[in-house]
This record gives C-alpha cells, sequence and structure tokens, in this order.
C-alpha cells in the first residue's frame, strides 16, 4: 500500500495553518536539507532515484534526487523564515495549487514505488516552439502538441493555414531561441 502525502485542509491559509512548499536548495544540499527538516518534526518529501554507476573492479549504487536542487515540506508560513537558518535553503517557492502539488507529488511516490523504468526528460509547455536536434529530423523546429500522454511536433505552413504533426522522442527537443 503506499501511503499517500498529508493532504492541506483549507485553502485559506493563515500564519499558523502548515501547507506545502518547494524549498530550492544549494547545489547538492537536497539530502541535508530533507535530514535537517526532518529532525526538526517537519513533513518532508525528497524523491530520490537509484542510479548504479561503475567504477574499475566494483558497482556503486547511489540514491540522487529526481528533481536536483528540490525538497519538498509541508511548514506554516510563521515558520518559512526558519528555513533558512538551515544555510542550504536558497528559496522557498509558495504553492499556488496544493492539490495539485499533491497529487502530481504522489503519482511520482507511486511511479518510484513501482519499480518500473523511467527516464527524464524535458518539460515543454504545450504550445511552446521547439528544435529538433537529433535523429532524422534534426533540425526542424516547430510547436509541441500533447495528445494521449504524447508529445508532437506540428509544424506549419502559416500562408496556407495548414499544419503536418509527427510524434517525436522528447530526448531530440530543446527550446527553439
Amino acid at each position: 500500500m503506499i501511503q499517500p502525502l498529508a493532504p492541506i485542509g483549507k485553502e485559506s491559509e493563515t500564519a499558523d495553518t502548515a501547507v506545502w512548499w518547494v524549498i530550492h536548495v544549494r547545489p547538492r544540499c537536497e539530502k541535508k536539507m530533507a535530514r535537517w527538516l526532518a529532525d526538526a518534526g517537519v513533513e518532508t518529501y525528497l524523491p530520490l532515484r537509484r542510479v548504479l554507476r561503475s567504477y574499475p573492479g566494483k558497482r556503486v549504487e547511489f540514491q540522487i534526487p529526481l528533481f536536483p536542487g528540490y525538497v519538498f515540506a509541508c511548514f506554516s508560513l510563521r515558520d518559512r523564515n526558519a528555513i533558512y537558518a538551515s544555510n542550504w535553503a536558497a528559496h522557498v517557492l509558495p504553492v499556488e495549487n496544493q492539490a495539485d502539488l499533491l497529487r502530481q507529488l504522489q503519482a511520482v511516490r507511486l511511479l518510484l514505488q513501482s519499480g518500473v523504468s523511467f527516464r527524464d526528460c524535458p518539460y515543454f509547455e504545450t504550445g511552446q516552439r521547439v528544435r529538433i536536434h537529433g535523429g532524422e529530423l534534426k533540425g526542424l523546429d516547430g510547436v509541441v502538441q500533447r495528445v494521449a500522454g504524447r508529445e508532437r511536433l506540428v509544424i506549419s505552413v502559416d500562408l496556407l493555414q495548414r499544419s503536418v504533426a509527427v510524434e517525436v522522442d522528447s530526448r531530440w527537443l530543446s527550446a527553439a531561441v
């Protein structure tokens, strides 16, 4: 059974109401920040993924942050400034939609606990202009479109007001300038 993240009761917060925040930490300080928060009794979520590295004569397993530079924690507005006392927090970012964040973090937790294989991919907004930098279509520019959870590149001829779409591997996309 997957343990859900604790939901937040009301949307209206007071200075004493605990809500989820995103803490942007200094480089390579995610685990230190999470440990500091846990020692202070703060509910914390630091999604980690397993990575195997091979060295001459041995293989070593590491747990590295899924989202480098970020730790999620539930605390009140009144406690926000105390987070900086750790010396590991660079910024404490408010979360506008608590329910969306909890739903998304629960999906991440389920993915990590399931053991299925996954890979990092860049995040592109639907409608963002991108360029393909690998594969047979290298050099093409277009606009990202998501259909049924898959990314497509839409290439348009504005004068004709016509477009074509092709499914692309998100690893080959980068933001167009």
